[in-house]
């Protein structure tokens, strides 16, 4: 219960940051508003966070009404039955007591709650406007059944376990009993590793009986523990790729800079003499340097003239909101300083942390420089790109104060 209280958290929070706030608020709470095109727009965004997760059967965003405990459904996905409450109608929280907090922060129901449409373990999030406000809630339902399945599954997972550890159990009795202490001694090292997290530990036992098999399927197993943990991260970098790759898409002035930005960073890391682990990590967490736009809204990343303090604020969040999103991707963490700290300069003038010269990882500085290259030799809706002599030129003139003295001198070369 407790990992899939965390998980719904962890979805809900990164659903609230996808429902257009400008959209919601144009919508009345009223049934006629389900004709609208806002309305629908909001909708199938609801749908498709639905269909992203099995155990999710229905997704749904509210409003306060001016009575106490009394709220209002604005959009609602559905849930699996095919039922849907419609704009508008009202639903009493006053028994809901995580349900009230929803509008001071992410949150998720203690114990599974009732109503008219069956038993849910819920969770709540904000959704804020430019201001910071809380003007409406996104909830996730997770319906009884799916969890009654679920604790099925585990029982009996439980129950296989337990049987084979039985089993196990009377093969290494017999192994004591014949006086083979040392290998077996090798293959609790072995699962004391394992259980460190140390996948990539060998059992080596060469004693030609059954001990030797089970070293064997010991190793075995590892391996196949290696590759599905390896496959695991790759299927939600490649996710989190698809996701950067999404919001590039939607503006045509800065289609495919991820992929420039990455190509640039690993030119200056090779003259760096990083090494080929280093390069691959570059290039992944590069390609994700911007996922944090996905917090901010579209009306500010494609507005034509300069941005106000207010939108340079947002703006400013980015970074932010990308180590939240990447920050429990192991093999990202190395290289997450790209992601958090790539608008640093060395005078310390830069975003979110003000950070200054050595203060700032290598691989952050590195990307400050293929980003803003990239930057000034593409088309921006408020200007034509820079030509490429230009562009040198003025990143040769903030070294030390915008830029990284070695990067800019190794980026130069491998632009030569």
């Amino acid at each position: 219960m407790q990992q899939l209280r965390s998980r719904i958290l962890s979805t809900v929070k990164l659903a609230s940051l996808m429902v257009d706030v400008d959209k919601h608020g144009l919508i009345a709470p009223v049934m006629q508003s389900q004709g609208t095109e806002d309305y629908k727009a909001i909708k199938e965004v609801l749908k498709k966070i639905k269909a992203s997760s099995r155990p999710i059967d229905s997704v749904y965003t509210m409003v306060k009404t001016g009575k106490e405990n009394i709220w209002a459904f604005m959009v609602d996905s559905g849930d699996k039955k095919g039922v849907i409450a419609y704009c508008g109608e009202l639903y009493d929280v006053s028994n809901m007591p995580q349900m009230k907090k929803a509008f001071e922060g992410p949150i998720v129901d203690e114990e599974p709650s009732a109503d008219k449409w069956g038993m849910w373990l819920s969770g709540y999030a904000p959704i804020y406007n430019r201001q910071g406000e809380s003007v409406a809630i996104i909830g996730i339902d997770v319906s009884i059944d799916y969890i009654r399945d679920m604790q099925a599954i585990l029982l009996s997972r439980f129950l296989w376990a337990l049987f084979s550890g039985i089993i196990l159990s009377i093969l290494m009795g017999w192994i004591v009993a014949k006086g083979i202490n040392r290998p077996l001694n090798r293959l609790i090292l072995g699962v004391r590793e394992v259980g460190r997290g140390n996948l990539d530990f060998k059992v080596l036992v060469k004693s030609k009986d059954e001990i030797e098999e089970l070293a064997k399927a010991f190793n075995s197993m590892t391996d196949g523990l290696r590759n599905a943990q390896g496959k695991l991260q790759q299927y939600y970098l490649e996710t989190v790729k698809s996701l950067a790759k999404a919001i590039e898409a939607k503006d045509f002035y800065t289609r495919g800079h991820s992929e420039r930005v990455a190509q640039y960073a690993v030119a200056i890391a090779k003259r760096l003499n990083f090494s080929a682990e280093e390069l691959q990590l570059m290039e992944d967490v590069c390609i994700l340097h911007d996922v944090g736009k996905i917090g901010v809204p579209e009306s500010i990343l494609g507005k034509p003239g300069p941005l106000s303090d207010e939108e340079y604020e947002i703006i400013k969040k980015h970074p932010g909101i990308g180590e939240e999103i990447l920050k429990n991707v192991e093999y990202l963490k190395p290289g997450l300083s790209v992601v958090s700290d790539h608008h640093e300069r060395p005078d310390g003038k830069g975003y979110p942390r003000a950070l200054k010269a050595d203060e700032i990882n290598i691989l952050a500085s590195i990307v400050s420089v293929a980003d803003a290259y990239d930057a000034m030799t593409s088309d921006r809706p408020y200007r034509k790109a820079l030509a490429q002599d230009k562009a040198v030129s003025l990143i040769r003139e903030n070294v030390g104060t915008q830029f990284d003295e070695r990067v800019v001198k190794a980026f130069i070369e491998s632009l030569k």
